[in-house]
């Protein structure tokens, strides 16, 4: 399915109950409540399977501060020596690659230029022409793009739209011109793709 405002709005209220409180709540200087977010993003992310010691919190509270040391801006040039980097902390803490975790933390804090690695967004790509080798972060990202930039002025046409129908959204309490900037940013518009991948990448 391309209807891109089905993605554009599915988004937009993920992003008001998920995504806005993780990052918010994870890189506040409130430990105890940080952890508690880390840990409800690792299981909305699905990658709790990639800290495996015990079924408490307090195993990821390793993988919080690794995701916390990351210092400085991210840019073009070091954000997938960045992402590797942590995946490679992660699997050296808890024995597993960790990629796609890597890639989820660093976009909550961090958003563009950081692409969320996923298995059903390569499997989409490719499917269509944009071959990804497994485990290949640079090589992801780059075809991600590619794909991204093939479809953006459609998901720039839908996001433009959010705006006239929040009463029908999460965010139909925040003010307009708040969203309007939300919903017309790069990072956001790269998770309408994400989410748009995500769900077609078994067609």
């Amino acid at each position: 399915m391309e209807n891109f405002k089905y993605f554009a709005l599915m988004y937009l209220n993920d992003w008001q109950f998920w995504d806005k409180p993780f990052s918010e709540r994870i890189f506040s200087n409130d430990n105890k409540d940080s952890l508690d977010a880390f840990h409800h993003a690792a299981k909305y992310y699905k990658v709790t399977r990639n800290f495996p010691i015990d079924v408490s919190e307090s195993r990821l509270q390793a993988a919080l501060d690794l995701v916390r040391a990351r210092r400085g801006a991210l840019t073009e040039k070091n954000v997938c020596q960045t992402v590797d980097r942590l995946a490679s902390e992660f699997e050296s803490r808890y024995g597993k690659n960790a990629i796609s975790a890597a890639s989820k933390f660093l976009w909550l804090r961090h958003k563009s230029p950081v692409v969320i690695f996923d298995s059903r967004a390569r499997k989409w790509l490719n499917k269509n022409g944009y071959k990804v080798p497994a485990n290949d972060y640079t090589r992801y990202r780059q075809q991600w793009l590619c794909a991204f930039v093939d479809h953006r002025a459609e998901i720039d046409h839908a996001c433009s739209g959010l705006v006239n129908v929040l009463d029908y959204s999460m965010a139909h309490d925040e003010d307009e011109q708040e969203v309007s900037d939300v919903v017309s940013s790069l990072w956001f518009q790269e998770r309408v793709f994400d989410k748009f991948l995500w769900f077609n990448a078994d067609n």
